[in-house]
């Protein structure tokens, strides 16, 4: 990595870590996902991601707008969990 892209990567870390003890997670859990993240963005094959990042998670009731359960409402899935989902949508892209 460069010197450019390694401050790029720690400006996404500690922004990561800000908005994840904002969420309501301790100093360490919040460095270690914020670590995960780092090392999953590092790997081009590793396609996880967090519902947290994903457009069909609704940030107000904290239930994924994409899948229902059997009688129609809506999931509420483990949104700082790193997993690969068929319907994720990065937030931000269009």
């Amino acid at each position: 990595m460069t010197e450019e892209e390694l401050e790029v990567a720690a400006d996404r870390h500690a922004k990561r870590r800000s908005r994840f003890q904002l969420e309501g997670m301790s100093p360490e859990d919040a460095w270690e996902l914020a670590e995960k993240m780092f090392d999953r963005d590092l790997d081009p094959q590793d396609d996880r991601r967090l519902c947290f990042e994903c457009q069909n998670y609704n940030d107000k009731t904290t239930h994924c707008m994409f899948y229902k359960d059997a009688v129609g409402k809506t999931w509420r899935p483990l949104r700082f969990i790193l997993q690969r989902c068929d319907e994720f949508k990065l937030r931000g892209k269009k």
